[in-house]
This record gives C-alpha cells, sequence and structure tokens, in this order.
C-alpha cells in the first residue's frame, strides 16, 4: 500500500491534470448554461480517463508534462471556441453544423470574445504549466513496475470503453429519438455531456449512428395521404393573386414599435418620430394582418425554408443534406404544377450566392431563377448602360465588409421580381439588419437622422449604441419597402398581389433582443418566449387590416399561403396552420432542439423550461397533444427527406396526381 501510494504521490502530474481538466470544464459550462454541474459526465469523464491511463505509463514527466499541457490547452481551445459559438448563434454545436462553418462565420464581421471560459481556460492552464514545472524540477523521472502499468493500461481501456458505451447508448437505434424528443427529462447538451462531451457525442452520432430506421412506403403513404388541409373562411379569396415573401433578417416589432410594456429599454424615440424614420412600415401595418403573436427561433437558412416548404428534417441541414432531393411539397413547384408557365416563380438575396447553398437548393425548391448579388451587380451595369439609371443602382459594399443595402436591391431588381407580363411569385431574403452591428457607413445618414431625434435612456449606452445601429438598418428595409410598394402601384399591381413580411429571428447578436426586452433567462417575471416574438404581416387587399392575436410561427406561413390562394394541400406534410384559421401551432426548433408555445418554453414534455403564471392548465394540457401530433409529423417528414421519398417515380406522380384530385 506504501509503494502504491507513493506511485500515486509522484504520478501527481496526472492527478493536477484531471482536476484542471474537469474545472476548465465545469467553469466553461457555466458560462454558457448559468449552471455549474454536468448531469451525465460519462464521456468526458471517460475521455479523461483515457487520457490519464495512457499517459501514467510514460516514465519521463517532461514528456508527460508536455502531453498534458497540449490536452489541456487544446481542451481550452474546444471549451472556447464552442462558448463563442453559443453566444454569437445560441446554438449548441451538432454535427451537421460542419457543413455550415464556411457560411456561419463568413458572414459575421467580428467575433465576441466570452470573457469567463476565455479567463478560466488561460488561468487553468497557465496554473498547470506552473505546477507540472515545479514536480518536473524534484522529479524528472519515474518507474513504473510491470503491475503499475497494467493498472493504468486499464484505466485507460476502461475509460474509453466508458465513453464508446454511452455514445452508444445515448445515439443507438435502440433509442426511440422521436419518444426522447417528445418526453426525455435530460436538460440541454452542454448541461448534459459538457462541451467537450457533446462534441465527442455529435460526432458519434454524426459518424456511426446516422442511418435512419426505414419505414414501409405503404405505412409512409397512408400517413401523407390521410388527411386534406382544412379551408379557412379566407379560402381562395387572393386566388389569381401575385405573392411575394420577404424573410426580412432579424426583424423586431422593436425596430419601429413604441410599446414600453414589451420594450422596455426601446430607443427614447415618440410614435411621431417613429412615424416619420419608417413611414412605409407604418403604413404596412396599419394596412396588413398583423400577427402580434409571432414566433421564430430559428438561424436564417432553416426559417427560409420553412416559408418556403413548411417542414424541415429534424436531424439534418436541407441545403447541405438533401440539396438534390425531389421536393414536389413547396409552394414553388406546387405552383409550378398546376399554373405551368403562366407564373413567373423567383427568388433574389443580396449576399453572396453560394450561401447556405442557395444556388442548388433554391432551384430544388422550384425557382426557374435565384439572382444573388453578383446578378444583381450584372443588372445595375445593364441599367446604366441602356440610360435607364445614371449611375449603379447597386454597390459591392460586401467587399468592404459592410452589408449591400436591401433598398438597392430592391431598386435594381424591381422589373425582374414584379413582372408585369405575368403572374409571379417572388422570395426575397434580405440581409442589410444581419448583426453584428456597428457603425456602417452606407447607413451613416440613417444614424444621423436617429441620433437627430432619439434621447439617451441612461440605462446602458453600449447597448443603446448598438440598438441605433440596428435600426439604422431597418431604415434601409424600410426604404427598400416604399420602393417597392411604389413599383407595384405604378405598375396596377398593388391590389393583386399578397405580400407577406417576415422576420427569420431575433436580433439575437449581441443579446439586443434580451436587452431591450429586458428577458435574460427562464426566471424572469416577464414572459420569457417574448424574446422569440418578431413580426409577421400580410398585405392583402381581400383581407384589409386586423390584428391577430394567437400563437403563431413561421411554419405556419405555408399554410397560410396555399389558403389564401385556394390550394388544398395534405396536411400532414405541413407542420403549421392557416394564421386565419382557428387552429393553433407548436414551434418545434430544429437548431436549439426545444418547443415553444403561447407562453411555454419545452425542451420536451417532461422538461419544461418556463411557463407563464399567465398560462392555464388547460392549455398545457392542449400543448403537449399538439406537440405530439407535431413529433409524428416530423417523423414521417423525416423519412420522406431520408429516403428521398418522391425521386421514386411512383410516388412522385401519385402525389401530383392527388394533388391535382383535390384541386380539381
Amino acid at each position: 500500500m506504501e509503494k502504491f501510494k507513493e506511485w500515486l504521490w509522484k504520478n501527481r502530474i496526472v492527478g493536477l491534470y484531471f482536476i484542471f481538466s474537469v474545472m476548465t470544464e465545469i467553469m466553461s459550462v457555466f458560462s454558457v448554461e448559468k449552471y455549474p454541474f454536468i448531469t451525465s459526465p460519462f464521456i468526458g469523464l471517460g475521455i479523461l480517463l483515457f487520457i490519464c491511463g495512457i499517459v501514467s505509463c510514460i516514465n519521463s514527466n517532461v514528456i508527460k508534462s508536455i502531453i498534458l499541457s497540449v490536452c489541456l490547452i487544446f481542451q481550452a481551445v474546444l471549451d472556447i471556441g464552442f462558448a463563442i459559438v453559443y453566444d454569437m448563434t445560441g446554438q449548441y454545436f451538432d454535427f451537421g453544423m460542419l457543413n455550415l462553418r464556411n457560411d456561419a462565420f463568413g458572414i459575421l464581421e467580428s467575433v465576441t470574445v466570452n470573457f469567463v471560459t476565455f479567463y478560466a481556460s488561460v488561468f487553468f492552464c497557465i496554473s498547470y504549466v506552473i505546477f507540472a514545472r515545479r514536480i518536473i524540477s524534484k522529479e524528472k523521472k519515474m518507474v513504473n513496475n510491470r503491475l503499475q502499468k497494467n493498472i493504468c493500461r486499464g484505466v485507460a481501456v476502461f475509460g474509453i470503453a466508458m465513453t464508446l458505451f454511452t455514445v452508444y447508448l445515448n445515439n443507438s437505434i435502440l433509442v426511440d429519438k422521436y419518444d426522447k424528443m417528445l418526453n426525455s427529462k435530460q436538460d440541454s447538451n452542454y448541461r448534459n455531456y459538457g462541451i467537450v462531451g457533446n462534441l465527442v457525442n455529435e460526432f458519434g452520432k454524426g459518424i456511426f449512428f446516422n442511418k435512419e430506421k426505414k419505414i414501409s412506403s405503404k405505412k409512409i403513404d397512408s400517413f401523407i395521404y390521410k388527411e386534406v388541409s382544412k379551408p379557412t373562411d379566407y379560402f381562395g379569396v387572393s386566388k389569381d393573386n401575385n405573392v411575394i415573401v420577404i424573410l426580412t433578417e432579424s426583424f423586431e416589432w422593436f425596430s419601429f414599435i413604441n410599446n414600453s410594456d414589451e420594450y422596455p429599454y426601446g430607443l427614447n424615440l415618440s410614435d411621431e418620430v417613429r412615424e416619420k424614420l419608417f413611414p412605409n412600415l407604418y403604413k404596412f401595418y396599419n394596412e396588413s394582418v398583423v400577427m402580434d403573436n409571432f414566433h421564430s427561433k430559428e438561424k436564417t437558412d432553416i426559417s427560409e425554408t420553412l416559408s418556403i416548404m413548411g417542414s424541415y428534417p429534424s436531424n439534418a441541414y436541407v441545403d447541405y443534406d438533401y440539396p438534390e432531393n425531389t421536393i414536389p411539397t413547396t409552394v414553388p413547384n406546387i405552383l409550378r404544377e398546376l399554373y405551368g408557365d403562366k407564373i413567373s416563380i423567383n427568388s433574389f438575396h443580396d449576399g453572396y450566392k453560394t450561401f447556405y447553398n442557395r444556388n442548388i437548393t433554391h432551384k430544388t425548391f422550384g425557382f426557374s431563377k435565384f439572382s444573388s448579388m453578383s446578378d444583381m451587380f450584372n443588372i445595375s451595369d445593364s441599367l446604366v448602360k441602356s440610360g435607364k439609371a445614371d449611375k449603379p443602382t447597386m454597390n459591392d459594399y460586401a467587399s468592404t465588409g459592410e452589408r449591400n443595402l436591401d433598398s438597392e436591391m430592391i431598386n435594381t431588381c424591381k422589373d425582374k421580381m414584379f413582372v408585369t407580363d405575368k403572374r409571379f411569385y417572388t422570395y426575397i431574403t434580405t440581409i442589410t439588419s444581419h448583426g453584428i452591428y456597428y457603425e456602417r457607413k452606407n447607413l451613416a445618414q440613417n444614424r444621423k437622422m436617429i441620433l437627430k431625434y432619439y434621447k439617451p435612456h441612461a440605462q446602458n449606452e453600449e447597448m443603446e449604441g448598438i440598438l441605433i445601429d440596428y435600426m439604422s438598418t431597418i431604415m434601409d428595409f424600410d426604404k427598400a419597402l416604399g420602393i417597392m410598394m411604389d413599383d407595384l402601384e405604378s405598375k396596377g399591381l398593388l391590389d393583386k398581389t399578397t405580400i407577406v413580411i417576415f422576420g427569420d429571428h431575433n436580433s439575437y447578436y449581441q443579446e439586443l433582443s434580451g436587452y431591450v426586452k429586458d428577458l435574460e433567462d427562464y426566471t424572469t417575471d416577464r414572459n420569457y418566449t417574448d424574446l422569440y416574438k418578431v413580426p409577421l404581416m400580410i398585405y392583402d387587399k381581400n383581407l384589409g387590416h386586423k390584428v391577430i392575436g394567437k400563437f403563431t410561427c413561421t411554419s405556419d406561413i405555408v399554410p397560410t399561403i396555399t389558403d389564401l390562394l385556394g390550394i388544398n394541400t395534405y396536411s400532414n406534410l405541413y407542420y403549421g396552420n392557416s394564421v386565419l384559421s382557428d387552429e393553433e401551432s407548436v414551434l418545434y426548433s430544429r437548431a436549439y432542439g426545444f418547443f415553444v408555445g403561447d407562453g411555454v418554453l419545452a425542451r420536451s414534455m417532461n422538461n419544461i423550461l418556463f411557463k407563464s403564471n399567465k398560462v392555464p392548465e388547460d392549455y398545457m394540457s392542449d400543448f403537449k397533444i399538439r406537440s405530439k401530433s407535431l413529433v409524428k409529423k416530423i417523423k414521417y417528414c423525416d423519412q420522406i427527406f431520408y429516403q428521398n421519398y418522391f425521386a421514386d417515380k411512383t410516388h412522385y406522380e401519385k402525389y401530383i396526381d392527388k394533388m391535382q384530385e383535390i384541386n380539381h
């Protein structure tokens, strides 16, 4: 026993590494979750035991210290990196994010450092190096006998076995992921496994456990064609209308609406001033159907796809995992099938064409042409050459590190967006209001106008500056909206066009949304789900102005458009409901892994993270029923993606025949 104690003492360089590694992970998880404990630490502990077991077999303390220092620094870099990703996006790492790495980071102007993780990691790394050097100065070498080496090897084998077994239990086909999605009692990924543990778990899931249990064609067909959408009282009122859908980047009500109850730290501007700064948004608001309880909790690529297709796979990214699938269920493909060449179907985005693989996926979605900023520069040049413009209508601000202007995009492309020779469906994704927010040269005039009127709140000078910069971006969208509405009116198209404008997600960059709404965590007395409440407005002469207060979400956009156009669909293929119906949807966030209802946020039905004190118990019962129904839809829609179901000619033709049948 004395010899064993002596051996442990001489191996204290390994023990110190174990302790410092655990402390680094705990502090990193705390910085993200504000909760220091890891509830299922077996993956991380297994990796630690493996490293400690292997290194303990080495006789030289110098070599041990070098290897363990590198391991600790590598862990610190991972923790810092993923904590920063979480702070920037609110997302936990999952394997599919590797496909988005260029898009996700290429669109950011700067990186905000998570100082808790950074300083804690640096402290533990430096401390370990100092202690290790002191130990080395006393004992540079030790000798392991055969028994001690066998014990070390056993620890290493046990550690790697524990890691692999835990990853297997988490992700194997023995686990019904849809039951887990609905009923799991687990907390968030980092709280469950730690940051490094989650990384290993996701890699294991992505590489070794990425096969889905196949559901038979008979069952899928039975599910798809089981239910036809229920027409609302507004079904077909805009049957022959043009349609414009505008995804407005990071769009928030507080940008132009003055409501101190919901936005206590909004900019101190009067209603009259806001109307002067945002005249077109005010006018649009007062002439539209307004969903003032609309929520979105996705990244741009998912929100965009949901508003075109109405569904999304639960464990993949359409733009990269299924870019060339056959998807006849999108709005563009349905319109193309029903109306053929009588309708023009195009999409536009004033960013790079390869972001989110749009140059490929938008063809899959059914758009005849996807126009990116490079196409817009060509259009601008042609306008100058033809004498229709005195100077370029589209400037390349992206090359100087700023966002391109949405107002210039609309002005440049309006004749291609809003054609007069046939009916059209036009999808527009904006970019000017994409974070991070700072003082931009191309928005200097907008910023100057805001500063002319606003009175400092004195609550948080830095955040107010960020808010001013954000609002200057929305002023450009307001200008773009005015150009569009004037163009439609001058062409005689406004009265026969349905226009949908929605925010893809809240302005989470630099924690702006949480600051303005005074919502920082689940324990707030305020309604935490309001953090994800963003605008949805529908302009349609046949609807007029009304405010709808029921809970709505991004997946409701497709059913609403088909309802207004008088197109029957098979509702099991779509996660939402028409906003004009009595049925309320549940939001399931693909990117963030939780359910959202009216005043309810849940990791699962057995793990309610937040419930407003205004939510009645009968609502919770209904919320759970609707969530269960949604998960069933997700399960079958997943299969349609995974199997590329409609690529089979028989399945495709059956769907087309059935759609023609229910739409006569």
